[in-house]
């Protein structure tokens, strides 16, 4: 594969996406940020998923934000999916979080076991079958 232009890669790599049956076209996130300490904004990072959305959360220029050193992902069953960690400073985090779920986002601090803040999301977009 080595000697593959990227563009045939990447048409590789969608028609292997597209034939596992969990594709989806046009990733949405929703997510009510208006009163978290921490989260200012979650966005969509690319055109398309599989079994989940890249995002991006921008950290709100705030005290307690400044605090975080972890995002956990909970899906909708109460289990973790990832944690990410977050550096001193960090403003973007990106994030995997499971397509066409609910999920809660929890910003903690790892150093002193506190949770800071958490954040309902639910992704979507034209899930092809």
């Amino acid at each position: 594969m080595a000697g593959l232009p990227r563009r045939a890669l990447a048409v590789l790599v969608v028609l292997v996406v597209v034939s596992s049956g969990c594709l989806t076209l046009d990733p949405t996130i929703a997510a009510d940020t208006g009163g978290s300490a921490v989260f200012e904004s979650v966005s969509v990072d690319e055109p398309w998923a599989s079994e989940h959305v890249r995002a991006n959360a921008t950290l709100a220029s705030t005290p307690t934000a400044g605090d975080v050193t972890t995002i956990t992902i909970i899906g909708a069953d109460g289990r973790e999916y990832d944690t990410v960690s977050v550096a001193s400073g960090q403003s973007v985090v990106a994030l995997w979080i499971p397509t066409n779920k609910n999920t809660t986002l929890v910003a903690s601090n790892s150093v002193n076991s506190t949770t800071l803040d958490s954040l309902n999301v639910s992704t979507g977009g034209d899930r092809i079958p």
